[in-house]
């Protein structure tokens, strides 16, 4: 069963679609006249489900839609899906998005493998062919556990009223800003808060932070090593020293961002 999303998203009422199941040979169709690249069977046999959950749009919400020569958005779509298979859900949830010209968010839930994922997308009008679209951007939490408390911060972000109501490309940009954050979690430890506008800096460092931590525990492999001398240990020592001092400096920079 899936989760109750609305009681996270709190989209209007008048959104809702009844969680309406689109079949699989509709979804290929779908990618057919959206004019997305084949879809993988592996990929579609991933997917135990897709369900219609919501519309996003200026009669049910008030907020504005963009036409211009980039963006054609007239509603943000909501899906749901049920998952036979965690595993490459990336590329999974990648291709649903390519079946449609609009810009999509899957809520995403793993039935054989427990967890969620979030996955928005930005769709632009292909410049190169006229009627098609492409994916500018996906913003992915990445899987997790419904009940971990330090998501909970993420999922109280999305709630409709905490999202800029302007235009629907805003409120998708914030929401997939969000989204993103929460890929940081595991790294970490915390869901981080800071302005929509910093997040691509502060994932910035979170990917040096990613990459330290990596080389640090490379190290520490080394010091370990059998055939490793005391001139080895002590190198090795002065260099991991080095690099926790420089992940601290990150650490701080992110906690300064996130006040």
């Amino acid at each position: 069963m899936m989760l109750p999303w609305n009681e996270i998203l709190k989209l209007p009422e008048g959104a809702l679609a009844g969680d309406r199941r689109i079949p699989k040979t509709q979804l290929a169709e779908q990618a057919r006249i959206a004019k997305a690249s084949k879809v993988p069977m592996p990929l579609l046999d991933k997917l135990r489900d897709i369900r219609f959950f919501a519309s996003l749009n200026k009669s049910n919400s008030r907020i504005l839609p963009v036409k211009n020569d980039t963006y054609d958005i007239e509603s943000i779509i909501f899906l749901t899906c049920g998952l036979n298979s965690t595993k490459g859900v990336t590329d999974a949830l990648r291709m649903v998005h390519s079946c449609f010209p609009n810009p999509t968010v899957i809520l995403a839930e793993g039935f054989a493998n427990p967890g969620i994922a979030i996955s928005a997308a930005l769709r632009r009008k292909n410049l190169a062919e006229h009627g098609a679209f492409v994916t500018e951007k996906i913003y992915a939490s990445g899987l997790f556990k419904a009940g971990s408390p330090e998501y909970t911060p993420y999922l109280d972000r999305l709630s409709f009223v905490t999202l800029p109501q302007t235009t629907l490309l805003d409120y998708l940009i914030a929401l997939g800003d969000r989204t993103l954050l929460a890929r940081s979690v595991k790294t970490l430890g915390f869901y981080p808060i800071c302005k929509d506008s910093e997040t691509d800096l502060l994932m910035g460092h979170v990917k040096t932070m990613d990459a330290l931590t990596s080389k640090i525990n490379e190290l520490k492999d080394a010091r370990k090593a059998k055939d490793a001398t005391l001139a080895d240990t002590t190198k090795l020592r002065v260099e991991i020293r080095k690099l926790e001092q420089q992940c601290a400096s990150v650490m701080d920079e992110i906690k300064r961002m996130c006040q």
